[in-house]
């Protein structure tokens, strides 16, 4: 079968298919006990600091592409710490600010950070105080950054300094550093190696017995499928990423992976599947008002 045009791919709104690091996401209420709607956090939960509960309120935002709405729970979480005195928890609302600036579209309204949550490149590299794993994550956004605003060399440089600053025992930022590295030799035209490099991070999640994981691994792997014109294998992918996605109540990948589907059932001459998959991202992208995807995906569905 003919591959899908890469351009097709790079068509996504930003982060396309870069996996920015941040804190991990919190399950959703049918798995994690009730969660309190003003905080996001889980209201059968031992009682936590107010540190704990404005980061699990930004994850939890960030999971529903509510990025302004992230964006100041990491404000008054920074604030909170410097207050303290806390400097790990300051630099954990500083990452985590970084990240959403990443998953931010451009023609969205940005998340404002404000100064102080400003991870400003030319100083990742050189912050002493930050320990080895969160500076090797630090310098993985800013190679997703660079790698963004088209400089793929940088981010494989940015990439390879990320790794060897990171912990060996940092899996998760690991399989990042994989995934992301696939994706820059993706958008480089360099599809053989962006497969085997994304088939490497596949089989990290899955030794992982992550499920989450392996569901960015497997949309990282069906990008690269889809660029070998391979639509089965990368519509079983998807198929199994999206579900996975749901459960874990991430919008983001949900449209990613939904927008993908109507793109593979449209390719195979089947518009009215891909119709469904268009309306079922729509569903997940209008709620979160995340106006680039909502523009991209009603042109295709009006006019396909």
């Amino acid at each position: 079968m003919p591959a899908l045009p890469l351009d097709t791919l790079l068509e996504m709104p930003a982060p396309r298919g870069y996996v920015p690091a941040a804190e991990p996401l919190h399950l959703p209420p049918s798995h994690a006990g009730t969660v309190d709607v003003d905080t996001g956090a889980a209201a059968d939960a031992e009682p936590g600091s107010e540190l704990e509960r404005l980061l699990a309120a930004a994850t939890a935002a960030r999971a529903r592409m509510a990025y302004a709405e992230a964006a100041e729970a990491c404000a008054s979480g920074a604030a909170a710490a410097r207050e303290l005195g806390d400097g790990e928890w300051a630099a954990r609302f500083a990452d985590e600010a970084h990240a959403l600036g990443i998953l931010s579209p451009p023609g969205d309204d940005p998340p404002s950070l404000g100064t102080d949550l400003q991870q400003p490149a030319s100083t990742v590299d050189t912050d002493v105080a930050v320990d080895s794993a969160a500076r090797g994550r630090r310098l993985l956004n800013t190679a997703i950054e660079l790698a963004l605003a088209g400089d793929a060399d940088g981010a494989l440089a940015g990439l390879a300094a990320a790794e060897a600053a990171m912990g060996e025992d940092d899996a998760f930022g690991r399989l990042l550093l994989v995934l992301n590295r696939a994706q820059v030799m993706l958008e480089r035209g360099d599809v053989r190696a962006a497969f085997d490099t994304a088939a490497d991070g596949l089989r990290m999640a899955r030794r992982a017995k992550e499920d989450y994981w392996a569901a960015l691994a497997g949309l990282g792997a069906a990008l690269t499928h889809l660029a070998r014109g391979r639509r089965n294998e990368a519509r079983a992918r998807l198929g199994e990423a999206v579900r996975t996605f749901a459960r874990h109540g991430d919008a983001l990948r949900q449209v990613q992976c939904h927008y993908l589907l109507g793109e593979v059932a449209y390719s195979g001459e089947d518009p009215i599947r891909a119709g469904s998959h268009y309306r079922d991202a729509l569903a997940v992208a209008r709620p979160a008002r995340a106006q680039a995807w909502i523009e991209l995906l009603t042109l295709r569905f009006e006019h396909r």
